[in-house]
């Protein structure tokens, strides 16, 4: 009994003594956060904003980069006090790259997107000064020429975000944005997705979903931010088969998921094969398959330009306008275990659905 009191007593003292150790609220800035706060401040006075008013943004990956070896979540505090941006008024998003990536920021205004993009070298923080407005970024020789500039690939980050949020994207929307790090036309289709689940087959007590991506998209990150149906949790699954989903196609709409009401006490599987229609969105945003498919792939500006563009319009639409582009291509129906049948058949899942 008393080695039991006495190993307690000492888990409580090391408890308390890590507890310590840890960053406490109030406590004083490193000269890093410090060269963070002036160098938010100048790009601040770039724009022309203050920390009271309205109308500008901060994205950064601070939380998830890092800032001389070291994890990056005080920079969070910094962006918060100094630029007066928050979470709670849309105004501060967190954007999931790389943990080895260095710490930046991006301040963007609502009116005219000008931007300035911080970045922090073995010297401190360096800037670059961006022109955001689709007018001057959507043309390519704009473009390449921002992406030579420090930001580098994460143009493509901050632009598609910026833009969306400017345009009036929801917050489910944007926090889908973050984790997947860019807005794209992939990544609203999987939100269109969940529009049309929510409306057409809807959870009700006991339910959950199970998806399945076959092929793969950028809506499967939609989906998992929306539902928290994450790989871990059994919730999402991905297969790359591109011919089957082409052999279920309609009206020249393939499928890119199946979505799954599960309900294991009442012994119910009801599923749907869900397609996005490109022609339908092309109507809506003017971007062509050709131009999301430029010559040279990624080394175009066109192939991010387009991405960019369509992710933009979609964002000022209505959702029931624009929930057109999602096609219900198949329903089927089965016993719960019909999930884990479908979500393990990696030749060919759907038919694995069909085939109870």
């Amino acid at each position: 009994m008393k080695k039991s009191i006495v190993a307690i007593a000492v888990l409580v003292v090391l408890l308390a003594s890590n507890l310590a150790s840890a960053a406490q609220p109030g406590e004083p800035w490193t000269p890093r956060m410090k060269e963070a706060d002036a160098a938010l401040k100048t790009a601040m006075a770039d724009l022309g904003v203050d920390p009271g008013q309205p109308g500008f943004m901060v994205l950064t990956n601070a939380g998830y980069g890092q800032a001389d070896r070291a994890s990056t979540e005080p920079f969070l505090d910094v962006a918060a006090e100094t630029t007066g941006r928050t979470p709670g008024t849309r105004t501060l998003l967190l954007v999931n790259t790389p943990c080895f990536e260095p710490l930046w920021f991006a301040l963007v205004r609502q009116d005219d997107q000008r931007a300035v993009f911080l970045k922090l070298g073995r010297d401190g923080f360096a800037s670059q000064a961006l022109n955001l407005s689709p007018d001057s970024l959507f043309v390519p020789e704009a473009w390449a020429s921002a992406a030579k500039g420090l930001i580098g690939s994460r143009l493509f980050s901050v632009a598609s975000i910026s833009l969306s949020w400017a345009a009036g994207a929801p917050w489910p929307m944007l926090k889908g944005a973050e984790l997947h790090d860019h807005f794209c036309p992939g990544l609203n289709a999987g939100f269109l997705a969940k529009a049309y689940l929510d409306q057409h087959l809807p959870l009700g007590p006991g339910d959950g979903y199970v998806f399945v991506g076959a092929p793969p998209i950028c809506a499967m990150d939609a989906l998992q931010s929306a539902y928290g149906a994450t790989m871990g949790k059994h919730g999402a699954y991905a297969m790359l088969v591109p011919d089957k989903a082409e052999k279920m196609a309609k009206d020249g709409v393939a499928p890119t998921l199946i979505a799954m009401r599960v309900n294991k006490k009442k012994d119910v599987c009801d599923g749907v094969f869900l397609g996005f229609d490109w022609d339908k969105s092309e109507s809506f945003t003017g971007v062509s398959n050709a131009d999301r498919t430029p010559p040279g792939g990624k080394k175009n500006p066109l192939f991010f330009i387009s991405r960019v563009k369509m992710s933009w319009k979609l964002a000022q639409m209505p959702l029931r306008d624009k929930l057109a582009c999602i096609k219900d291509l198949r329903r089927f129906s089965g016993p719960a275990a019909l999930a884990d049948n479908v979500a393990s058949a990696g030749a060919d899942p759907y038919a694995a659905a069909l085939a109870h």
